[in-house]
């Protein structure tokens, strides 16, 4: 390497910190904060959700894809430790909802920038990220805004989660935009795997995810879990499904008797 690329190497490191550089074969490394599902944390990501990073949960097509609930359940995991942000872009949000999921609801903050408003709730969600918020969630809702924007917002939102080593997850809709899947580290594809039910009523729905991206492991993992909706005397809650493996089955040779033999002794 040239004396030249090596004090360039230590300009870009010295302004924009050690983690902006790395070899294209070495995985990045960040802590991680553990959802509590051993199915996320020991299948789909390295130990939980990555600090510093932001971590996409993508749906998989139109329709259900369960990346909503699945956002507002780690958001209700995170406010029970440390204050947590919810830019509810989408619109969908119900505080009672977040009860349910056992929230400490004096420790969330929900912002509501409205509909399709994509770069005033990006532009909110650095603010907080920016102020100290260490944990925030970003729903995503409607279609892309033709204005590009909300991509600038977007990777001062990433710089700012970056500096600040927060934890950062969005939810977004099909079709997930391009400056999503690249300003990610993680993307989660969500897909739905049928409902749940119990005693004739809606009790869940199953969600199979998928690892798309991860710049700190091996995509390409897959798991499920179900989204277990609040019940009487029952909150809800995220629980991980076991696999299916199903055994490939060999055929059966039978014996072929001895016709002639058999003719022979009889």
């Amino acid at each position: 390497m040239s004396d030249s690329l090596s004090a360039a190497l230590a300009t870009l490191r010295s302004r924009y910190g050690p983690q902006a550089l790395r070899r294209g074969g070495t995985p990045e490394e960040a802590g991680a904060w553990s959802t509590a599902v051993p199915v996320l944390d020991g299948v789909l990501t390295p130990g939980g959700l990555p600090h510093g990073r932001v971590t996409l949960l993508a749906a998989a097509g139109r329709g259900p894809s369960g990346r909503l609930t699945l956002l507002q359940s780690l958001v209700a995991l995170a406010s029970r430790s440390h204050d947590t942000g919810y830019v509810d872009l989408a619109g969908t949000l119900d505080p009672g909802f977040l009860a349910d999921l056992g929230a400490d609801l004096d420790a969330c903050l929900v912002i509501s920038p409205g509909p399709a408003r994509w770069e005033r709730g990006l532009v909110m969600a650095r603010a907080l990220v920016t102020a100290g918020m260490p944990w925030v969630g970003v729903a995503l809702g409607g279609e892309q805004p033709r204005s590009s924007l909300w991509e600038h917002a977007l990777a001062a939102l990433a710089e700012a989660v970056a500096k600040r080593n927060a934890i950062c997850v969005i939810a977004a809709p099909a079709p997930v935009a391009a400056p999503l899947r690249h300003a990610s580290s993680l993307t989660l594809v969500c897909a739905a795997a049928g409902w749940q039910r119990a005693n004739g009523d809606v009790a869940g729905l199953r969600v199979r995810l998928t690892t798309g991206k991860s710049k700190l492991g091996a995509p390409g993992a897959e798991a499920t879990v179900l989204l277990r909706y609040p019940r009487p005397y029952a909150t809800a809650e995220v629980v991980g499904l076991p696999s299916i493996v199903v055994p490939l089955l060999q055929p059966i040779v039978l014996p072929v008797p001895d016709v002639a033999g058999v003719a022979a002794r009889g």
